[in-house]
């Protein structure tokens, strides 16, 4: 299983295109790195329907790998014709043209430790699709690794969630 990938069991999967189908909003947590430093690695992220708008590049969504029942959330990077190009935040390649049908979701809230995450969910995605473009979000997360002291980033993490 790549680290991008939610294990989520078949009927759970058929539970999620239920609920979502109906227009509601699915809640589960998110497991793997690829979407560092957005979503962690067991933060609840709630998926809700697109309904008939298409994706908008910059947002993050909810789909399940053509030809598979695989559920990932990536972001979408770019728009062509009725398919998209998405990519984990913390994966140098893209997951592919995904086709619109495969595209069940997008995410709406982001909780880590009890409070909501706002980073990565607003206007400033934009600029997160571009570097993710570029493939330089890698190396910007290994110079705030390197640079920035780890009780540092853990205050702006815990202010980030507060």
């Amino acid at each position: 299983m790549e680290q991008a990938d939610i294990p989520v069991s078949v009927p759970l999967t058929k539970l999620l295109i239920v609920v979502l189908g109906e227009g509601k909003s699915f809640r589960l947590q998110a497991r793997g790195f690829s979407m560092l430093p957005f979503i962690f690695d067991g933060d609840f992220i709630t998926v809700s329907p697109l309904s008939s708008r298409p994706p908008v590049v910059g947002e993050v969504v909810a789909f399940f790998r053509p030809g598979t029942e695989t559920l990932v959330v990536h972001r979408v990077i770019k728009k062509a014709n009725n398919a998209y190009w998405i990519k984990g935040d913390n994966i140098r390649d893209a997951d592919g043209l995904i086709p619109r049908q495969n595209i069940i979701g997008y995410v709406t809230k982001v909780e880590r430790k009890g409070g909501e995450v706002f980073l990565g969910m607003g206007p400033e995605r934009k600029i997160i699709v571009l570097f993710s473009r570029l493939k330089v979000i890698s190396y910007l997360l290994l110079a705030w690794k390197i640079l920035i002291p780890s009780c540092i980033r853990e205050r702006i993490k815990c202010r980030m969630v507060s």
